[in-house]
């Protein structure tokens, strides 16, 4: 990492070091906390589900941190986080603030000039990918996260409530304990699951993810006894076990138990942080 520290691994922990500025001026400027952080994990879920999509089926664009240099790939997604979390801490204080079009305007023109920065110092790629799609497309995201923001403030339906935590999990659980898990290498996916053997486990993972969530979202949803709970629960030990014997997933001898208890109740006990939180406003 010492050799790469200076000319990349650098420019990226400055930009995190953007995205802790503006994080803690949101913070000391609100009371209502919880519910701005809640709102935060779901900004970052939204970026990092949609841009992780676009990185991986797409190939729009590649980093290189050279954080992780065992993995080109996995060192591409260490990059992708700094961005998307960067990018939600933005969408936040323009939210939080109720700040105005020329603001938003700015804000997507910056992002612009860091990415050709970026660009130019060779830390980061595009394929068919073009900054002024990010410009477009963060005027877009800046604008609605405000008005998100303020429709949440006032109550949505339940319908967006799950919606709110589905994309916030994205933050809490699949880069940290799937992700995890596949860094570990305790725990992988097949390669075979799209013609990209680098991808196809990410996409894998990504998918999971939503069955996982939808399923454990579902059963809160309709308020299932804690019997109807449990059942549900061994039925996604069930769908873990199969998964491996298909080869869908690869689990380390003696890891079964360890990553399926740790990735469901993980989640699980995920949903009730959020839902606590988004209730706090």
């Amino acid at each position: 990492m010492g050799n790469f520290f200076w000319s990349n691994t650098i420019w990226y922990i400055l930009l995190s070091c953007l995205t802790v500025v503006e994080l803690i001026v949101v913070f000391v400027r609100q009371e209502k906390r919880k519910f701005v952080l809640a709102y935060y994990l779901t900004l970052t879920g939204t970026t990092l589900f949609f841009e992780t999509i676009l990185f991986i089926v797409f190939r729009a664009y590649y980093y290189y941190p050279m954080i992780i240099q065992t993995s080109s790939f996995d060192d591409a997604l260490a990059g992708n986080l700094f961005s998307q979390f960067s990018l939600g801490a933005t969408a936040l204080l323009v939210a939080v603030f109720n700040l105005g079009n020329y603001w938003i305007i700015l804000f997507a023109g910056i992002y612009g000039i860091i990415e050709e920065l970026f660009l130019a110092l060779g830390i980061y790629k595009h394929y068919w990918y073009q900054t002024w799609m990010t410009v477009f497309l963060m005027t877009i995201f800046f604008w609605w996260a405000k008005k998100y923001y303020l429709k949440n403030l006032k109550g949505v339906k339940p319908l967006w409530h799950y919606l709110n935590i589905f994309l916030a999990l994205f933050s809490l659980d699949v880069i940290t304990v799937l992700w995890g898990f596949i860094l570990s290498g305790k725990q992988n996916y097949s390669t075979k699951f799209i013609p990209d053997p680098a991808g196809s486990p990410y996409v894998l993972s990504v998918l999971y993810y939503v069955l996982l969530a939808c399923t454990l979202l579902l059963a809160d949803y309709f308020k299932l006894s804690w019997r109807w709970r449990v059942i549900v629960i061994l039925a996604l030990y069930g769908v873990n076990y199969i998964a491996c014997q298909l080869g869908i997933f690869y689990i380390k001898e003696g890891w079964f138990l360890i990553f399926s208890t740790v990735s469901i109740f993980s989640m699980y006990f995920s949903i009730i942080f959020l839902n606590h939180l988004y209730q706090k406003k």
